[in-house]
């Protein structure tokens, strides 16, 4: 008769051998004019991200073999917006472009079951919604986000979504973004 004990640690073998462990790759985000400005964030099976300058913007994206899109906007702020946004607080926080990027998303109106977390002084804030239809027809989406702030000027965000996301696919995209670092080289 087996013993609880032995019992226990059979189990617990038997879990792990049934789990496949999977390193996660750690992928790098950079504005090209600023290299301090530098985010990692471990994800698995993603192609190689397409790159592009926007005007002073620069942009990520690519998407993995389970298609979770991910895109990674570097966003240069002009004058007036830091006079405008970043100037009466004097403060470089990521609470500036979640407010900014929230208020200004461009599926805005689809958005359902808002989700928000992190704080003002930490590095990252996040936010998370549904969209369950878009412009009528019912094609289930999950969007997740990251923002971040680098000196007074570049705001970024990092965007993950996924059509008919399933739970697991959501707790990956939500590691995802756990993972997410903000270097200072």
């Amino acid at each position: 008769m087996i013993k609880p004990l032995q019992f226990l640690t059979l189990l617990f073998v038997a879990m792990l051998v049934s789990f496949k462990i999977v390193d996660k790759e750690t992928m790098e985000f950079s504005y090209p004019k600023n290299d301090k400005a530098t985010i990692s964030m471990q994800g698995d099976g993603f192609k190689k991200f397409k790159k592009e300058w926007r005007g002073e913007d620069y942009y990520y994206m690519s998407n993995s073999k389970n298609d979770i899109i991910c895109s990674v906007l570097y966003y240069k702020l002009n004058k007036e917006e830091v006079d405008m946004m970043v100037t009466p607080t004097d403060i470089s926080s990521p609470v500036i472009p979640n407010a900014y990027f929230t208020a200004n998303s461009n599926l805005l109106k689809y958005e359902k079951n808002q989700q928000g977390w992190g704080e003002p002084e930490d590095d990252f804030m996040f936010r998370q919604n549904d969209i369950p239809e878009y412009e009528g027809i019912k094609i289930p989406q999950k969007h997740m986000y990251a923002y971040a702030m680098f000196g007074k000027d570049l705001f970024v965000n990092i965007h993950l979504s996924k059509v008919r996301c399933s739970p697991a696919d959501s707790t990956e995209m939500r590691a995802m973004l756990g993972s997410l670092v903000k270097k200072m080289k």
